[in-house]
């Protein structure tokens, strides 16, 4: 067996691992009458993105209704190599029994109407769900500059360091927005500065060739790697796009 069974008690202390994918097997009736928070309804489409990323220790949580079919899924995820694979035993059924049990304090803390009201918008089933292209709430809100709705996204949890289908994650689509008030924040919450894409471009890289010297600015303060390369070979320095760029740089490497 190449995935490991948990039982109920134990999914809230898996539930704050970074990167956790919960994947709901059961029929769509049944997920929209209720599920783990953040659960995705499988479908090929999840699995084939799951599979073509390259976060093997990636963990996953796989429950059906009663714990049984959902073993098999288990089991097909992890010979594709992934090695944190989890079953919940007794599947949904275990886990409304055990939410009769837990405390009403330890019941999560649900999003404000603004907040659900623009997930809805978006298509999102909620705080933590994925699109096709594995982008989250949080990307979205940083690429729309809704700076409002990111930070209560963050204090509901939301991981900055989740990456999308191309790597890229909330830092990189508010250094796209450009707005380096966000983009402090992100870094102040935990965002890998050096992040680097499928190409291995960083954040810094892209403020350069951009020409956005406030956002650069920030990314350096905050500790930003200049040295990093691009798959191609390419520095900050020899992304620089703008005039302005390439003297902040060049004084930089000179200091």
């Amino acid at each position: 067996m190449n995935y490991r069974d948990i039982h109920a008690a134990e999914v809230q202390t898996l539930r704050s691992e970074a990167e956790l994918l919960v994947i709901d097997i059961r029929d769509p009736d049944s997920h929209a009458r209720g599920h783990l928070e953040a659960a995705e309804p499988v479908s090929d489409n999840l699995l084939k993105q799951l599979i073509k990323s390259r976060q093997r220790e990636r963990p996953v949580l796989v429950y059906c209704y009663h714990g049984n079919s959902s073993r098999d899924l288990c089991e097909l995820i992890a010979g594709f190599g992934f090695n944190r694979v989890y079953n919940l035993v007794g599947g949904w059924e275990a886990w409304e029994q055990h939410l009769q049990t837990m405390p009403a304090a330890s019941a999560q803390a649900a999003p404000s109407p603004a907040l659900a009201a623009w997930l809805n918008a978006q298509g999102l089933a909620g705080c933590h769900a994925r699109t096709d292209t594995g982008m989250t709430p949080l990307m979205l809100a940083a690429l729309k500059g809704e700076r409002v709705l990111l930070e209560e996204l963050l204090a509901l949890g939301a991981d900055p360091n989740h990456v999308n289908d191309d790597d890229h994650h909330a830092l990189w689509f508010a250094c796209v927005h450009g707005d380096p008030a966000t983009v402090t924040l992100l870094i102040e919450r935990g965002a890998n500065v050096d992040n680097e894409n499928v190409n291995g471009v960083t954040c810094a890289v892209y403020a350069a060739s951009t020409g956005k010297l406030d956002v650069l600015k920030c990314l350096v303060e905050a500790g930003a790697d200049l040295s990093k390369e691009t798959s191609g070979g390419y520095t900050a320095l020899d992304s620089a796009a703008t005039l302005p760029v390439l003297k902040y740089l060049r004084g930089l490497l000179a200091a």
